[in-house]
C-alpha cells in the first residue's frame, strides 16, 4: 500500500486509486481574535453536496495546530462520532492548550474548526497499525457537547496509512514508546505543530493548501 494520501470518495470511503497530487488554491489571510502569530490561510476544499456534486468550498485553515482523534473501532463513515468526555482534551496535551481549548466554549470551537485533523481508530495491535489500516486527514465541522459525550461532526479529505503515521509519531509530536503510543487509546488531543508541513516533508502528501 502506498504511503501517499488517497482521496476520499463521495461515499466517504478511501480510494484505491493512485496517490493524490492536488493543488487547492486560496487567497488572502484571515485573523482570529486574540490569536498571536497564527499561520492562517483561506483555501478551497472539495465538499460533496446533497445533490452528489462535489464543489470547492472556501475554508479558513490555521496550520499551527492540529487535532488528533483516536476513536475505538470507528470507521468514520457516518459524518460524526462520539468522544467520551473524560477522553476529550484531557491527556497528551500541553497545559496551555488544555486551558485554552478544553472548555469548548464558542471561541474554542471556532478555532478548533480551523485546525487540520487526523481521524484514526485504535491500532489493531499495541504500537502497530494493521497492514491495511487507514487514518484520515480532514477537518472538524462542528463540536457539540452532550450529556452522553462530545459529538464531533467531520469532513474527510484523504486516507493515510496509519502505519506510516505510527512511524512519524515523533515528528508529529505523538507520545510513543517501544510498544505503545497514542494510537493505542481512545482520546482527542490538540498538538501545536504544523501537520501539513510535517506530512509534506515526510513525502506523505505532495501538495495540499
Amino acid at each position: 500500500m502506498s504511503d501517499k494520501l488517497k482521496p476520499i470518495s463521495s461515499t466517504v470511503l478511501p480510494s484505491s486509486g493512485a496517490s493524490a497530487n492536488i493543488n487547492l488554491p486560496g487567497d488572502g489571510n484571515t485573523l482570529i481574535a486574540h490569536a498571536n502569530a497564527v499561520n492562517m490561510k483561506s483555501v478551497y476544499i472539495p465538499v460533496v453536496q446533497t445533490s452528489g456534486v462535489t464543489l470547492p468550498t472556501r475554508r479558513t485553515v490555521n496550520e499551527n495546530y492540529y487535532s488528533l482523534f483516536v476513536i475505538g473501532d470507528e470507521l468514520f463513515t457516518g459524518g460524526h462520532f462520539m468522544v467520551p468526555k473524560e477522553c476529550a482534551l484531557t491527556e497528551s496535551i500541553a497545559p496551555e492548550l488544555k486551558a485554552k481549548y478544553a472548555k469548548l466554549d464558542m471561541g474554542a470551537i471556532t478555532a478548533i474548526k480551523t485546525f487540520p485533523a487526523i481521524f484514526a481508530s485504535r491500532n489493531h495491535q499495541y504500537g502497530r497499525a494493521g497492514e491495511n489500516q487507514d487514518a484520515y486527514l480532514g477537518f472538524v465541522d462542528e463540536v457539540i457537547v452532550q450529556d452522553n459525550g462530545i459529538k464531533v461532526c467531520f469532513h474527510l479529505l484523504y486516507a493515510i496509512s496509519q502505519r506510516r503515521l505510527n512511524e512519524l509519531a515523533c515528528e508529529l509530536s505523538i507520545d510513543s514508546a517501544s510498544a505503545f503510543n497514542e494510537f493505542d487509546r481512545t482520546h482527542w488531543t490538540i498538538k501545536q505543530i504544523n501537520l501539513i508541513e510535517k506530512l509534506r516533508k515526510a513525502d506523505v502528501i505532495n501538495t495540499l493548501f
